[in-house]
């Protein structure tokens, strides 16, 4: 139930909103909203197209570093700019002579209030999305070192953030609206980046072709150990740069072109990975002669 959390405290936050918005008003949250909405298009937007058109362009690259903070910035300002605007319109139009006044608090605007509260629970879904990809990543290059076998009883346990993620995924429509908008944890490039750390371990790739036929059917595929020879792709593996690793061109480029995209988006490691660390026996300590 735990891995639950993030879907309970999306609900607790709309709530707590609705009674805000129904007593205290809700222009204010509209206008936050509203302008949280196109800030956060233009830093998502900024961070997926920036390099791109960099490089076309300008003949630069840019680092993801560099557009997520360039982002960043110009959303954070049309933010700032969007909220004082978005107050005087919402005061404007909800004002007490306004026949949408009855809109301004109660039921009305406990109801308006669901649409700043969405874009509030997109972000914060987002968010627990790229963690428990950065942390999965992680978590799996950490099991595909090699003498993880002597590790037997010593493997702790995966993250939180990956079961939190994969809950907020099982939600009907959540996982395929936000592959639209999520430049990072898009289901397909990330389980293509988990696939080529694990084609680099051979206990854990074993283990994982001998489980779920599925799975081991697009691990058996040798545009892992391609996508693991290229320069951008290793300099990322090497660097332990997990959004490098997923926003590399050359495994954007493999992910476009792979024969069963839909598959490959429908992987769930957790459960396999849990069971890889279960199945390493303890390694008995060498007894000691007493003299």
């Amino acid at each position: 139930m735990t891995e639950y959390f993030p879907v309970l405290a999306a609900i607790l936050f709309v709530l707590i909103a609705f009674i805000y918005a129904s007593n205290k008003g809700v222009v204010g949250l509209l206008a936050s909203g509203t302008a949280l909405a196109v800030g956060l298009a233009l830093i998502l937007a900024g961070f997926q197209y920036l390099p791109g058109l960099a490089k076309t362009y300008l003949d630069i690259e840019l680092t993801w570093q560099f557009a997520l903070g360039l982002s960043a910035c110009v959303g954070g300002l049309v933010f700032l700019v969007t909220r004082i605007v978005c107050a005087f319109a919402f005061k404007h139009l909800l004002n007490p002579d306004s026949p949408l006044n009855p809109l301004a608090d109660g039921a009305g605007g406990g109801i308006l209030s669901l649409f700043p509260s969405l874009v509030a629970v997109f972000l914060f879904f987002t968010c627990v999305r790229g963690a428990g990809t950065v942390q999965e990543l992680n978590y799996i290059d950490s099991l595909s070192q090699s003498g993880i076998e002597r590790m037997g009883g010593k493997v702790p346990p995966p993250p939180p953030s990956i079961a939190w993620r994969n809950a907020v995924e099982s939600l009907p429509f959540v996982a395929p609206v936000l592959d639209l908008t999520d430049p990072f944890s898009r289901c397909e490039a990330r389980n293509a980046a988990a696939f080529t750390l694990i084609a680099r371990s051979e206990a854990l790739r074993a283990h994982l072709l001998a489980g779920d036929p599925p799975t081991a059917d697009l691990l058996d595929r040798g545009v892992w150990q391609t996508l693991a020879a290229d320069a951008g792709v290793g300099k990322a593996l090497v660097s332990l740069d997990r959004v490098a690793l997923v926003t590399a061109p050359a495994l954007q480029a493999a992910v476009r072109d792979f024969e069963d995209r839909a598959g490959l988006g429908r992987v769930v490691f957790l459960p396999a990975l849990q069971d890889f660390a279960r199945s390493l026996e303890p390694v008995a300590e060498p007894e000691v002669e007493s003299f």
